[in-house]
């Protein structure tokens, strides 16, 4: 981190690194409250559009159809994405079939890292839904960290600890290589307890400027950033924290990994402009772009998980079946569970093996399901439709 990188005000933020010397870290200034981003260039008009799309998102959940199962897909398609952006390469389904499976045969050796984020943002959702903006805490936050880590061997530091020594992005093994250095551990307490002040904001009626969830998103997630409190991971927890805060809020979750990793330079650009010379604007614009986009993203899922299950269910109702079939049973689950297993059926509709694998099997014969690799010992059926909705990139 070169000193003529940083912004003059930044630049008076250095401080020593004992463990190399000669080197710089920046401890960040406060992070930003409403009246900080007062008159920040073309901000108030984006954070309006974004929140008009959230409102919308907020109407359309009560009407949109299959809540639950776009839920579950969505959690599971920011995990492959958020840990793509930090070099995975396991995919949506590769994810689903080591769920279905329990096994990494096969399948990327990192598909454990992407599953670790799905147990890493289930537990964040819970704790702020039971106690809304009262549940973040560093405690949280590093629960959420240790689930990310869990039997990650590669993965340096203390699962679910802040760093107890320097840190740096980008330049390898060479911190005056770096792009950035975040502050000393010591400096650690302090940057963190300052951040949960804005985790915790609630609004007012004295308040005199609004400090909106979208603008608090923003600020949230690029404080962070800088701060950098574990020795790895951070990126993947800043991440979770953004749909975090809209559940503790009663907002629907927007997933904003997909936009991200499409805009992956920009997205860094935008994080360096944040970190080095306090371009706040810049990076609320960019977040605000992406709320918008992940908001359509999410109708576009719920209207076609909806429209795909009223497919499947009408080739059911063709077939001249029971209404008792077992296969009316089977297009929800399909939809909510696009990687399915004998096994994994009879125990989810609580039937016998034998009725689960000839439903899977005539789901496959009507070109519904497919075995992408029938040479498995417990042989995998893929609902194609729905993987390649979950796989279709954001608008």
């Amino acid at each position: 981190m070169r000193k003529s990188d940083l912004s003059p005000e930044r630049r008076k933020l250095l401080v020593p690194v004992r463990e190399h010397p000669g080197s710089f870290a920046l401890v960040p200034p406060p992070t930003p409250r409403a009246r900080d981003l007062i008159g920040l260039q073309g901000v108030e008009d984006t954070l309006l559009k974004a929140r008009e799309a959230l409102n919308t998102l907020q109407r359309l959940s009560s009407v949109l159809p299959n809540p639950d199962l776009v839920t579950r897909t969505a959690d599971r398609r920011e995990a492959v994405r958020s840990s793509q952006i930090e070099g995975t390469h396991s995919g949506i389904d590769d994810l689903l079939v080591f769920e279905a499976t329990g096994s990494h045969e096969g399948l990327p050796p990192d598909v454990q890292v992407t599953k670790n984020y799905v147990y890493a943002l289930e537990h964040g959702l819970e704790r702020v839904r039971e106690s809304g903006v009262a549940a973040f805490s560093c405690g949280l936050i590093k629960e959420i960290h240790a689930r990310l880590v869990e039997n990650i061997d590669s993965v340096p530091g203390r699962p679910g600890e802040f760093r107890d020594r320097q840190n740096w992005i980008g330049g390898g093994l060479k911190i005056d290589q770096a792009r950035f250095v975040p502050p000393p551990a010591e400096y650690l307490d302090a940057c963190m307890d300052d951040l949960l002040d804005v985790l915790h904001y609630t609004p007012q009626e004295e308040d005199f400027f609004e400090f909106s969830i979208i603008a608090r998103m923003a600020v949230v997630h690029a404080q962070f950033e800088t701060i950098h409190p574990f020795v790895d991971g951070n990126g993947r927890v800043g991440r979770i924290l953004l749909p975090l805060m809209l559940a503790a809020e009663g907002l629907p979750p927007v997933y904003l990994a997909g936009y991200l990793k499409d805009n992956q330079r920009e997205y860094y650009d935008a994080l360096a402009g944040v970190q080095l010379r306090g371009k706040w604007a810049e990076w609320i614009r960019f977040l605000s772009a992406g709320v918008e986009v992940a908001v359509q993203e999410a109708i576009d899922t719920a209207v076609g998980l909806d429209a795909i299950i009223r497919k499947w269910e009408a080739m059911v109702a063709d077939m001249g079946l029971r209404r008792q079939s077992v296969l009316y049973r089977f297009p929800r689950l399909m939809a909510g569970t696009p990687v399915l297993t004998a096994h994994r059926a009879k125990d989810a509709l609580n039937i016998s093996f034998p009725s689960a694998s000839a439903a899977l099997a005539k789901f496959e014969e009507l070109g519904v399901l497919v075995q992408r690799e029938p040479q498995r010992r417990n042989r995998c059926f893929y609902a194609k439709e729905i993987i390649e909705l979950l796989d279709r990139p954001p608008l």
